[in-house]
C-alpha cells in the first residue's frame, strides 16, 4: 500500500538519501562489465512548447526561458546526457491538425520551429542526447487519424525532416535497427482491444497511451500493457509491455496524479515526490521486471494544469524549488539501471 497525502522531508534527509544511492549505483556500475550495460536504454520527456511562466508549478534554477533559446538547450543537453540519459522524446501529439505553412496552429507552429531549433544546435554541441519525436492523435475525432491519411502525412515530415536529412540523421535515435516513432493514441485510447491499424515499415512505431493502469481492456496478468501500449504514466505500481517474450519498457514518474472526481469504487489515490522515494520505487520496478528501456517522465513539462503543486510535479529539470536534487538522482538510477 502506498503512503497516501504528500510528506514533507527535509532537505537535510534528501541530501543524505542522494549521497547513498550515487555511491552504492557508482560501485553497481564499477562492478558489472559496460558490455551489459549497453543492453539498456533511457528516454526521457522534453517539452518544446512555450511556456507560461506565471502558470507554471515553480521557477526552473536557470530562470523563465524560452525554448528557443540556445544557451538553455546546451546546458540541458550537458546535464541530461550527463546524467547517462540516451535520447529525449519530443512531444508533437494532439498536432495533426497543424501542417507546416498552413497558418492555422501558431501555437504548434512554434512547437514544431523550437524543435528544429533544438536538434539543429545539438550538431554544434560536444554532449547531447539523441532524439526521437511522439506524433500523436487529436483531442476530436481521434479513431479516424490513422485511416484518413492524417497520421501518414505526419509521420512523412518527421520522416523528411530528420531521417532524409544528412545533417539531423545522426542526431536521431534507432531503435530495433529504425528510427523511432511514438505514436500517442489519446487518454484512454479508442482502440481498447488492440493497437490502431496503422504502421510506417520506415520506423519502429510505438503506440502510447495515458494510464494504461486505468484501461482494463489494455492489461494482462502482472499489469503487463496487453497489446504493447507504451503508458504516459500509471497510478501505482507501473506497466510495463513485453516484446518477444522479453520485458521491454517501462515508465519511470517522480509522482503521480490521483483519480480525482471518478465513482468512488475506482478512486486510486495519487502519489506525491516525497522526497525522491516515489522516484526512487519506480526505479526499482523497472530493476525488477528487467525492462531493456526506461521512459522518464518528464524533463520539463512545467504545466500547472498536470504539475498542481512542486510536490505533485514530475519534471527533474533543475529548479528553484528542489535544485538539482532530482537531476543527481536520476543520474544515479539510470547508472543502476544499466549495471543492473
Amino acid at each position: 500500500m502506498y503512503p497516501k497525502g504528500t510528506c514533507q522531508v527535509s532537505s537535510l534527509f534528501r541530501e543524505q538519501i542522494v549521497k547513498a544511492v550515487v555511491i552504492a549505483a557508482l560501485f553497481l556500475a564499477g562492478s558489472l562489465s559496460a558490455a551489459f550495460a549497453d543492453n539498456r536504454l533511457v528516454g526521457l520527456s522534453y517539452s518544446t512548447i512555450q511556456k507560461k511562466w506565471n502558470d507554471a508549478w515553480g521557477t526552473p534554477a536557470l530562470g523563465p526561458y524560452s525554448p528557443n533559446d540556445k544557451k538553455v538547450i546546451e546546458q540541458h543537453a550537458k546535464w541530461i546526457s550527463d546524467a547517462g540519459v540516451d535520447f529525449i522524446f519530443l512531444g508533437w501529439s494532439n498536432d495533426l491538425a497543424y501542417s507546416p505553412g498552413c497558418r492555422c496552429r501558431p501555437d504548434i507552429q512554434r512547437l514544431e520551429e523550437a524543435t528544429y531549433t533544438l536538434v539543429d544546435s545539438y550538431q554544434d554541441l560536444p554532449k547531447h542526447p539523441k532524439v526521437a519525436i511522439m506524433i500523436g492523435f487529436p483531442f476530436r475525432d481521434q479513431a479516424s487519424a490513422p485511416v484518413d491519411g492524417r497520421l501518414q502525412q505526419k509521420a512523412n515530415q518527421v520522416y523528411d525532416d530528420f531521417i532524409a536529412n544528412k545533417d539531423r540523421a545522426p542526431l536521431y535515435q534507432f531503435y530495433e535497427g529504425k528510427p523511432l516513432l511514438i505514436v500517442y493514441a489519446g487518454t484512454p485510447t479508442p482502440y481498447k482491444a488492440g493497437l490502431p491499424p496503422w504502421n510506417d515499415p520506415r520506423f519502429t512505431v510505438r503506440y502510447m497511451t495515458g494510464f494504461v493502469s486505468d484501461q482494463p481492456s489494455l492489461l494482462g496478468p502482472d499489469r503487463v500493457s496487453k497489446y504493447g501500449y507504451w503508458s504516459w504514466e500509471d497510478r501505482g505500481p507501473q506497466t510495463y509491455t513485453i516484446r518477444s517474450g522479453q520485458p521491454e519498457a517501462m515508465t519511470v514518474t517522480a509522482s503521480w496524479r490521483g483519480t480525482k472526481g471518478r465513482a468512488p469504487w475506482r478512486q486510486v489515490p495519487g502519489r506525491s515526490r516525497m522526497g525522491g522515494a516515489t522516484f526512487l520505487d519506480a526505479w526499482a520496478r523497472a530493476r525488477e521486471k528487467g525492462v531493456k528501456l526506461a521512459l522518464v517522465v518528464s524533463w520539463n513539462d512545467w504545466v500547472k494544469r498536470e504539475q498542481p503543486s512542486a510536490e505533485e510535479g514530475k519534471d527533474l529539470e533543475p529548479s528553484a524549488e528542489f535544485g538539482d536534487f532530482y537531476l543527481k538522482l536520476l543520474k544515479a538510477q539510470v547508472t543502476q539501471f544499466k549495471a543492473h
